[in-house]
């Protein structure tokens, strides 16, 4: 039994004809025939009965349908074995809060090694995007915590997220160039997943202010419109804003918050393919994030 023996099959069913199905296949109605007798020759049964000019399928020729078409949609996924092993999909996760220009400069090098599709996904935080690389489901990811040793997964200190206040443009703190805790007296703090670990930390050193107001913030992006619009002050890491390319608002740090450990932490799976992938990728995140510092 094979592929064209099984197109012809389905051909005669659908056209009801062994000559109509010759000439949508482009053969002869002997060869329609033949195909169908070496088929018939297989399974030991027939499939087809003519009555007359007509044909009408036996019972195990109706049967054969729904296998045939099976089969046939088996055979054209097998043939795409090749494609999928030449576009392996690299499964990349980061932890929240990462600016877009950041995002984007990994597509680009991904784009610029070729043969591969990729998927970047934000992790829900840190942890779950270790617990994933560790069960196989993501190949590279980027996170503040760094894995115990893995014989399955390697582990690399890349540099520091350092936290900084990000106000608006208009804002009385701007003409400050050395804030500290004390100056949020009475502002409003913007936050973006106040629930993480990381803003646990922020929150021991935010004691030492007074009156604060919060609003807490679905995402990044969110909370740098947010401040834009002059709703409050937000406290995000360097990398969660690219500060070339972001319009109304101004950057400072404070000490308390700006020492405050934040790691960044790549973590990528055991293999020759994902090594040479994640060297690439790690080298130009790497340039990425020290020529936006170089550009202040």
């Amino acid at each position: 039994m094979n592929e064209i023996q099984l197109q012809t099959f389905l051909t005669i069913v659908e056209h009801k004809s062994y000559s109509k199905a010759a000439e949508v296949l482009n053969v002869t109605q002997p060869t329609i025939t033949s195909r169908i007798k070496a088929l018939e020759d297989i399974l030991q049964c027939e499939l087809f009965k003519r009555v007359g000019h007509d044909i009408f399928l036996t019972k195990e020729g109706n049967m054969l349908i729904e296998y045939a078409n099976k089969i046939l949609i088996y055979i054209k996924h097998s043939k795409e074995i090749p494609n999928i092993l030449k576009s392996p999909v690299i499964k990349v996760g980061f932890s929240p809060g990462y600016d877009y220009s950041f995002i984007i400069e990994l597509l680009k090098t991904v784009k610029s090694i070729g043969g591969m599709d990729i998927k970047v996904t934000e992790g829900h935080d840190s942890v779950s995007l270790n617990e994933n690389i560790l069960s196989g489901e993501m190949d590279i990811v980027f996170t503040r915590e760094v894995l115990a040793d893995s014989r399955e997964v390697v582990s690399e200190y890349l540099f520091d997220n350092n936290l900084i206040l990000v106000l608006p443009a208009d804002h009385h703190l701007c003409s400050k160039q050395s804030l500290s805790i004390e100056d949020l007296n009475n502002e409003t703090i913007i936050s973006f997943r106040r629930n993480s670990v990381l803003w646990q930390l922020i929150d021991k050193e935010l004691i030492g202010a007074n009156n604060l107001t919060r609003i807490d913030v679905e995402n990044n992006e969110m909370l740098l419109k947010a401040v834009a619009n002059d709703l409050g002050i937000g406290i995000i890491p360097e990398l969660g804003i690219d500060k070339r390319h972001e319009p109304g608002i101004e950057v400072r740090e404070i000490s308390n918050l700006y020492n405050l450990q934040n790691s960044v932490y790549v973590q990528y799976r055991k293999n020759i393919q994902m090594e040479n992938i994640a060297k690439k990728i790690i080298y130009s995140i790497i340039q990425h994030k020290y020529s936006v510092s170089h550009a202040e």
